[in-house]
């Protein structure tokens, strides 16, 4: 069975996280932010831990971006871990998920019009193909819920 590269893997995450960041403005069902978070968790884990290291080695020029992409991250996991532990009937949980979903998305859009494209244009087939395979191994043992920033040393010495 081929190996999804990563860029196709990743591009697969967005589409699953936009389809669910539509389905709650569209009715703000509370489920569907548990599964929100429960899919940016999955996918942040295995961009952080698989994507971003591989490419800062085989594409350096885009060292910069992946900072700031490591960034948004830790404030998106801040958010998505407040949020978790909020009620859905909590004043503040409509807006601080669709604040979550705003970042998120802005995120994704800049992975998918310029990090994206220059990653493939500058690291190869066999490698992308080779972090997919690496992310698909880290996705079955990924958290699967949010946790705060500070509590991820505890996490991942459990989860090594």
């Amino acid at each position: 069975m081929p190996t999804t590269d990563a860029i196709v893997m990743l591009r697969a995450g967005h589409k699953e996280i936009r389809r669910l960041i539509r389905s709650y403005r569209a009715d703000r069902d509370p489920g569907v932010v548990e599964k929100f978070l429960r899919a940016l968790t999955v996918y942040t884990y295995i961009e952080r831990e698989g994507m971003y290291p591989r490419v800062s080695v085989l594409a350096p020029e885009t060292e910069l971006t992946i900072v700031a992409f490591r960034e948004e991250h830790h404030i998106a996991e801040i958010l998505a871990a407040e949020l978790q532990d909020m009620r859905p009937e909590e004043i503040a949980f409509d807006a601080k998920a669709c604040l979550l979903m705003d970042i998120v998305e802005r995120h994704m859009d800049a992975e998918d019009h310029m990090w994206f494209p220059q990653v493939r244009a500058s690291v190869g087939r066999k490698e992308l193909r080779e972090i997919g395979a690496w992310m698909t191994r880290l996705a079955e043992r990924a958290p699967q819920r949010p946790c705060r920033p500070d509590q991820k040393k505890i996490w991942d010495t459990v989860a090594a």
